[in-house]
């Protein structure tokens, strides 16, 4: 695989739809879906569309109890098979012949950003000098490179503090400026809504 797309998610039975039709069909992705122990119909949700989806190399794994995204993704950082690996928010989606493009530019690099577009329709661009404040899920990171580094299991800003575990051991970077990924934001009740807010 060249990729392994990885999404964490928790309660969007209907949004993670959106999220799993925005990757292409191609046999060098692989989906990897970890459901941080939802209470709607989202490991349901995920489930019948892997049947009806068997053209995408879906794997779907299930927290018994809600652990927190930072669990989340670092179980999913677990498992990863590709090349590289890249977050896709649960109620984010990709622009899926921009998300093409960018795994033509994964080149062995250690980390390749890429910019995102938020639902006003303005673009986070990703350069050497704004990369500090949109470290997020930003980037793919090459899964060698990631080795044992994973998310301090926290509630919120974990990105944050795992981003500069990275730039501790001083990674070959890439700027693409091809915007391939919806950042829907802001959405209330969003984890990022309620960290601005102070209730996380």
């Amino acid at each position: 695989m060249k990729v392994s797309i990885l999404i964490p998610v928790y309660n969007q039975e209907e949004l993670i739809i959106r999220a799993l039709d925005s990757i292409p069909n191609s046999d060098d992705i692989e989906i990897i879906v970890c459901d941080d122990g939802s209470e709607d119909g989202t490991f349901e949700a995920v489930t019948s569309y892997m049947t009806y989806h068997e053209e995408k190399n879906i794997v779907l794994l299930y927290n018994e109890e809600n652990k927190g995204v930072a669990y989340a993704v670092n179980r999913l950082y677990d498992v990863a098979t590709g090349e590289y690996v890249v977050l896709l928010g649960s109620d984010d989606y990709f622009y899926t012949e921009e998300l093409e493009k960018a795994i033509e530019e994964l080149d062995g690099t250690d980390i390749v950003y890429f910019n995102l577009k938020v639902n006003n329709g303005y673009v986070f661009e990703l350069n050497e000098s704004t990369k500090q404040q949109y470290c997020g899920s930003t980037k793919f990171i090459r899964r060698e490179f990631l080795g044992d580094i994973r998310n301090p299991e926290i509630r919120a800003r974990e990105d944050y503090y795992f981003y500069q575990e990275l730039l501790k051991k001083k990674p070959s970077e890439k700027f693409t400026d091809l915007t391939i990924k919806h950042y829907n934001f802001p959405r209330q009740g969003s984890l990022t809504d309620l960290a601005i807010k102070g209730q996380i």
